[in-house]
């Protein structure tokens, strides 16, 4: 339509919206919508676009003319870039034998280096351009020939690197069988989504093209995928055209990389991301500058078991030990199924439960400093030494789990006097209405709002909150 608007050519109207008709002038080019109808279109006239493209498909059927068919297209793989950066194509053009494959003695065909590679009005290839590395003699006849100045497309590149990687120090093969075989397919693979439509669909047409040559012992390179979510800034995908990228340099600088780091892990699920905001930065900070004090009271603190070994201090109060034990459960599970934001959260509650009971212990701490190793490394290593060791924390054994102390014993019930939080009471676990509504009773916090009323009614929730109505 555009085209044929700016070169004055008739255009036909077969499709008209509410209100048109078959002579109303195009204004626009009209979508196959529900409401648009055809016109211009003799026996089709008036049926809607979908039921009339139907109706047209299957008079041709019958007429033998056409049949209407589902077409799924992969596009085409673009192999070849007119750019610098890139493996150029390893071929030789002859006048008088056309295309040489450059020798196999003569590989890898290596990149020029060249002083300025950017891509000028010319439209001379930047290869092109170095005519020491463009001029060659013909590997087949000697005479001048020139090189090819195309270079591979990154996805073919990152088809198979994964391929490489174990295999690196190798200059005679691609890859190593015995190395391949011990080391791959890949476990996980983590990218984002257009990983999985370009990347990750190119790199299985190559596996399973080598698996059928019988170079790979397997067809699928990646035995799991996880796309993460979108991190977005007020609200919208960060891009230059909206001015909302954030730098992290300058993030790094005010708060250093690990507190960058935590936040972003702390923004949301994984796979879902998060909306970046420069005020929340400053609620991990605050954390790690806790678990600073923690660890430099610990570390003056009675001597307790290494991060291998569950720690029991009798100083530590039984509901720290309790929180500790289910933190380190958590933890590792989280961090196996990616889910950072919540094994953040529960290290967080720990600390609060650590200074509330002020449970100071060595043990704890060199636990904890190893559970935060994978999210803020270096704070990681600057604690681990304050604890007095002299080799790095990612040497550290990962802490474990008593199940004796997964369940707890005692709960810790919040008291409230007609819905205003007042005090809280610790009660076994399992204790019913009657056993907290006593221990309420008898908190001494809550008597003072309690002097001289009744209490005409409880609202209890079990194990959480107490809600003493009174009047």
């Amino acid at each position: 339509f555009e085209f044929a608007s700016a070169f004055g050519l008739p255009v036909v109207r077969v499709l008209a919206a509410e209100g048109e008709d078959a002579g109303t002038p195009l204004e626009e080019a009209l979508e196959a919508t529900d409401d648009a109808r055809l016109v211009n279109s003799g026996q089709f006239d008036g049926m809607n676009a979908d039921e009339g493209g139907r109706a047209i498909t299957a008079g041709l059927a019958e007429r033998g003319g056409g049949r209407a068919t589902v077409q799924y297209r992969l596009y085409d793989w673009c192999i070849s870039r007119q750019r610098y950066w890139g493996p150029p194509i390893p071929i030789i053009y002859c006048e008088a034998c056309g295309p040489v494959p450059v020798p196999e003695e003569d590989l890898p065909v290596l990149l020029p280096p060249l002083a300025d590679f950017r891509p000028d009005d010319s439209g001379v290839s930047p290869l092109a351009r170095d005519a020491a590395w463009y001029h060659v003699p013909c590997p087949a006849c000697g005479r001048p020939a020139r090189r090819e100045t195309d270079v591979s497309d990154t996805f073919l590149d990152s088809a198979w690197y994964y391929l490489r990687y174990p295999s690196t120090e190798f200059d005679d093969r691609p890859f190593d069988p015995a190395r391949t075989r011990r080391w791959l397919p890949v476990a996980s693979y983590i990218g984002g989504n257009e990983h999985a439509v370009l990347h990750l669909l190119y790199s299985r047409f190559l596996a399973m093209v080598l698996q059928e040559l019988g170079h790979l012992h397997f067809e699928e390179p990646f035995a799991r995928f996880r796309a993460h979510g979108l991190i977005v800034k007020d609200g919208a995908k960060m891009s230059k055209s909206r001015g909302n990228v954030v730098i992290p340099d300058e993030y790094i600088a005010q708060w250093g990389a690990d507190t960058f780091r935590m936040y972003l892990m702390f923004l949301g699920p994984f796979e879902e991301g998060g909306d970046f905001r420069d005020a929340g930065i400053s609620g991990p900070r605050r954390f790690l500058d806790r678990v600073w004090d923690y660890v430099g009271q610990a570390a003056g603190g009675p001597a307790g078991p290494g991060a291998s070994a569950a720690p029991a201090e009798p100083i530590v109060a039984r509901e720290a030990l309790v929180k500790y034990h289910q933190t380190v459960k958590k933890v590792t599970g989280d961090l196996e199924s990616l889910n950072y934001n919540t094994a953040i959260a529960a290290m967080m509650e720990l600390l609060n439960t650590l200074r509330e009971h002020e449970a100071v212990s060595l043990g704890v701490a060199e636990g904890l400093v190893v559970m935060l190793a994978p999210f803020a490394p270096h704070f990681a290593e600057e604690c681990w030494e304050r604890l007095g060791h002299a080799t790095s924390v990612m040497d550290a054994a990962w802490p474990g789990w008593d199940e004796q102390f997964l369940v707890q014993d005692r709960v810790e019930v919040v008291v409230q006097v007609n819905g205003k939080t007042r005090s809280r009471v610790t009660v076994p676990a399992g204790a019913d209405e009657e056993a907290v509504g006593r221990a309420a009773l008898a908190d001494e916090a809550t008597r003072r709002f309690l002097d001289g009323k009744t209490v005409r009614k409880r609202i209890y929730v079990p194990g959480r909150l107490i809600n003493l109505v009174v009047g």
